[in-house]
């Protein structure tokens, strides 16, 4: 047996663990970045669903009446959608629709009601829970407007009036055309209000009688 062979010394095997430790923070911080990602982007997947479901509920509905409205539209401008979970996430919520927090992540409830408010409640429900969509911060918003625009010749209170115009043939044309339009917007803010998500989409129209 040779007895010259040394071991490692204490500096040696000091300085050996200290480089496999930097390694092992490295993969560690590498590790926490990529959970941190997949969060992220199932977040944004959910919020580009729900941006198509309110989208399509609108438009799959829009002949819905209800109350003085004379659409699912007119409606939605009369009514505005404002889920309010965001504001304060961990402190619970109160519905828009039945007063307490008993409603809230429960789709359609248990009464019967019109076919309008089901919609909104069912908004509601999926906004207003974290099982849904989650908050990271009171920076983050989710909305839904309507905004009805007219032309000059609307006699509609209370709207977007659209008084541009564009030559032709000589004369001035409105670029609105019809009587009445509606524009839904859709807000999703997402990362604590750093990543931002707008649909704008046409809901409906009244045409030029």
């Amino acid at each position: 047996m040779n007895k010259k062979i040394s071991g490692l010394s204490l500096l040696e095997a000091l300085m050996s663990t200290a480089i496999v430790g930097i390694g092992f923070v490295a993969i560690l911080q590498m590790t926490n970045y990529s959970v941190q990602s997949i969060y992220t982007s199932g977040e944004r997947t959910k919020a580009n669903y729900l941006t198509n479901m309110i989208a399509e509920d609108v438009i799959g509905h829009k002949n819905i009446v209800t109350g003085s409205a004379i659409n699912f539209s007119d409606y939605l401008f009369q009514n505005e959608f404002n889920p309010n979970f965001c504001d304060n996430p961990g402190a619970g919520t109160t519905s828009l629709n039945t007063g307490n927090t008993g409603n809230v992540g429960n789709v359609y409830g248990d009464d019967k009601i019109d076919g309008p408010l089901m919609k909104q409640r069912k908004w509601e429900a999926l906004l207003n829970n974290k099982n849904y969509l989650n908050c990271k911060g009171t920076n983050e918003r989710r909305n839904f407007r309507v905004f009805k625009l007219g032309s000059q010749w609307s006699a509609e209170p209370g709207i977007l009036v659209n008084a541009n115009e564009r030559p032709l043939d000589g004369a001035d044309v409105p670029y609105v055309l019809d009587d009445l339009m509606y524009i839904g917007r859709i807000q999703m803010n997402l990362n604590d209000g750093k990543k931002r998500k707008y649909l704008y989409f046409q809901t409906d129209y009244v045409l030029k009688p």
